[in-house]
């Protein structure tokens, strides 16, 4: 083979490997181009499996809100649903009501309000579901620990809780009384705290001080109200526009002493106390009955009873007429609409029993210079004469049964000779 055979040869050859050089990166460039596009849809399956992954974890965990808010309700029903519930029973006062839930309780006051008791410490979801169960005027968290009183009578009714069953709680929680240095208290552990600071004086009912009973910050104050320019409804007022939370006590408006006795319900709820209240309550009427069925075949001695101010004459009132009676008496002046002193001097030796209905009067002599003219009323004769203690209006609401048994001992001592008087005086 010549030279140039050799090197024809050898240039076909080189022309060959180019060619297939060039065939060769061709083909690798296709394949690359194509791995770039299958890395492209690769890429792209993937953000769209993470968007897809994301928008699962989003609904993942909307799902799971919604089962433990689910969970949470159905927890909450289940928990409201076990709840006992009824009412406080009340036999004799018609001014309130007390309901209740398990742990939470639903008043009505004086007023009508309702007010909402709340267990310390009750979880948020509960409390929320009884406040828009409710709707009620005032939410109040009990025991409470901090009380401001408008009356010596409310203040009464929460001393026998403190001293009949032992709950020391209540008589700490009085932190303010209003008129609390104006008079005299017949509760001893309440006079010692007034004089020694631990209860405040907030002054008079129809004009307390505001800024004092603010800075006490009462859970609650319990207050009476009556309309006038000498009432206390300004006084209300203002505690509404202070936003301190308050319950109205108007026992005083009840037809019975035992409707007003009942009360002592109404307080102890706050004091989650009301189980006591109860059974301080069933021995009063125990102690009621059993007076009542002491006289109640007796011959039924005639009972004045009246109180003369400004020259006017007040007699007795409905209840006290029933409370004549359910002591073995009967009033003097039953066939009369209108009593007056003329009626009284008519009748002057038709009465057995007379019973002065305010105190300030310590003797017989004292009621003369009031009107001499009862000098002529028989039991002014035979020594027959009481008046109201000091203590009366202080406490007669709250011990109901002291008062039934006083007034046996005094219309009909020879079946119960009397004892020690409390809420009223023999005027020698």
């Amino acid at each position: 083979m010549t030279s140039k055979t050799t090197l024809a040869i050898a240039i076909i050859a080189l022309f060959l490997a180019v060619a297939a050089f060039i065939q060769s990166y061709y083909a690798v460039q296709g394949v690359n181009d194509r791995l770039t596009q299958l890395q492209a849809r690769v890429d792209a399956v993937g953000a769209e499996v993470s968007r897809g992954l994301a928008r699962l974890e989003g609904k993942l965990a909307s799902i799971n809100s919604t089962a433990a808010a689910a969970y949470r309700e159905a927890k909450l029903l289940r928990e409201i649903s076990e709840r006992p519930s009824g009412y406080v029973p009340l036999r004799y006062a018609r001014l309130f009501s007390i309901q209740y839930e398990g742990d939470v309780y639903l008043l009505r006051d004086a007023l009508g309000r309702r007010i909402l008791l709340l267990p310390r410490g009750m979880s948020q979801d509960l409390a929320d579901y009884y406040r828009a169960k409710y709707r009620p005027d005032v939410v109040v968290y009990y025991p409470v620990k901090r009380a401001v009183y408008m009356a010596s009578t409310e203040v009464a009714m929460a001393y026998r809780l403190y001293k009949e069953m032992g709950r020391a709680d209540v008589l700490r929680s009085i932190v303010g009384v209003m008129w609390g240095r104006e008079y005299r208290w017949y509760l001893p552990e309440v006079e010692a705290m007034l004089n020694n600071g631990t209860i405040a004086d907030v002054g008079p009912a129809y004009s307390p001080d505001f800024e004092k009973i603010a800075s006490l910050k009462p859970d609650v104050m319990f207050v009476f109200y009556y309309p006038g320019p000498y009432g206390t409804e300004s006084v209300v007022k203002k505690l509404d526009q202070l936003g301190i939370p308050y319950a109205v006590v108007n026992e005083f408006q009840e037809q019975t002493a035992l409707g007003r006795a009942e009360w002592i319900k109404f307080i102890a709820a706050f004091y989650n106390a009301t189980d006591d209240a109860v059974k301080i309550f069933d021995r009063v009427e125990a102690k009621w009955s059993s007076l009542a069925s002491l006289v109640a075949d007796l011959d039924r001695p005639r009972v004045a009873w009246f109180t003369i101010f400004g020259g006017v004459l007040y007699p007795a009132g409905a209840g006290v007429r029933d409370l004549i009676r359910i002591a073995g008496g009967r009033y003097a002046y039953a066939n009369y609409s209108r009593v007056d002193l003329e009626v009284v001097m008519k009748h002057k030796n038709d009465v057995d029993v007379l019973i002065w209905s305010s105190y300030g009067v310590s003797s017989v002599k004292d009621l003369l210079k009031v009107e001499p003219r009862l000098a002529e009323l028989r039991p002014v004769v035979l020594g027959r004469v009481y008046a109201y203690s000091p203590a009366f209006y202080q406490l007669a609401n709250a011990y109901p049964e002291r008062l039934l048994e006083e007034l046996v001992w005094i219309i009909h001592p020879e079946v119960a000779p009397p004892g020690n008087f409390t809420l009223f005086v023999h005027l020698q």
